[in-house]
């Protein structure tokens, strides 16, 4: 199926070409973006080409507008004081990525068909999995650090399950959507995954998250092979070329989600209560039929770090980055990477 056209018409002609490389920069929408500064254009173009969904302005909305035939209006609202309150509205001075997120909620809520999400590059997607029995041995700071180097040369996304994450008051901000929702949603329209996971997808220093679940009760009962599911779709329908899961004991059938891991990485320390639980740990695997896991597993000892970095958009800089650069690049890449 061929792509729709997104029109942003906007007269402030710096905003509207803003969003549109915004927009247009991301891979797998299904939209073509069009921008339009002018009426004249705008309602011209609109007569020969098939509009699915038009942002536009408060200040460039007219009434005619609503008798083009467009299903999908969402109106850039200004003062909002005037104009159609039946018609969607999104706030316009906010950032391009909070107002892709609604445009994309909108979207899959509202649009009975999509067309398919597909993978266009050819290379697998290959999921890291990271999991350690020990407490506090910075198994999330590795995993972001990791996730934000590679985000530099390859598109990567990150998933945490931890617990308790903190991630909100770490990034200061409130999140509207997490895994648990974006797993909902798979499970009641598989086939707008890519779009509703736009409209969740958020960034930090270049590295792709859905944000981790708020309340982690929501994910009880999410058996392994569903996630295993949903890990599959995404690699379907998305670019992604690397998924790091930072995994925890909170995750139901953990060890069937690490078999299909591409890379197993376990953190842990030199002391002895870590060295316990890590061979306790693997005599359970082992016991259980799922000795493969150990076998495949790489596990780091960190050493002690003088100072890490004290926020997340900061990780690539310092004695971590530099320790996955010499030691874990060349296990993913089979050589030491500039990344």
């Amino acid at each position: 199926m061929d792509k729709g056209i997104l029109a942003i018409f906007d007269s402030e002609e710096r905003y509207a070409y803003r969003l549109m490389e915004f927009i247009s920069g991301k891979t797998n929408l299904p939209f073509e973006v069009y921008v339009f500064t002018d009426g004249n254009r705008f309602f011209s173009c609109s007569k020969i080409k098939d509009i699915e969904c038009l942002l536009i302005s408060e200040s460039a909305y007219k009434q005619e507008v609503e008798t083009l035939n467009i299903p999908h209006i969402i109106i850039l609202s200004e003062s909002g004081e005037n104009l159609n309150k039946a018609l969607h509205h999104i706030n316009k001075y906010q950032s391009c990525e909070t107002i892709l997120h609604e445009v994309m909620a909108y979207y899959s809520d509202k649009s009975k068909t999509v067309p398919a999400a597909l993978r266009t590059g050819l290379k697998k997607m290959k999921i890291i999995g990271v999991y350690t029995p020990v407490g506090r041995c910075l198994q999330t700071t590795f995993s972001l650090t990791l996730g934000q180097m590679l985000a530099k040369s390859c598109k990567t996304l990150y998933l945490n399950f931890e617990i308790y994450s903190g991630f909100a008051r770490m990034m200061s901000k409130n999140f509207d959507s997490d895994i648990s929702d974006l797993m909902y949603y798979f499970s009641c329209a598989r086939e707008k995954l890519a779009y509703r996971m736009e409209s969740m997808i958020e960034t930090v220093n270049g590295l792709d998250f859905i944000p981790p679940a708020d309340i982690y009760q929501n994910l009880a009962g999410i058996r392994g092979n569903q996630w295993i599911d949903l890990f599959q779709e995404i690699e379907k329908s998305s670019e992604y070329e690397y998924m790091i899961l930072d995994l925890s004991d909170g995750i139901l059938d953990l060890w069937d989600v690490l078999r299909e891991c591409d890379y197993i990485y376990t953190i842990s320390r030199e002391d002895g209560a870590a060295l316990a639980k890590i061979e306790q740990y693997e005599k359970a695997l082992e016991s259980m039929d799922y000795g493969d896991i150990t076998a495949r597993t790489t596990k780091w000892k960190l050493p002690i770090f003088k100072q890490l970095p004290v926020h997340f958009e900061e990780l690539t800089y310092g004695e971590l980055a530099g320790y996955i650069k010499s030691k874990v690049f060349p296990e993913l890449f089979g050589k030491e990477s500039n990344g």
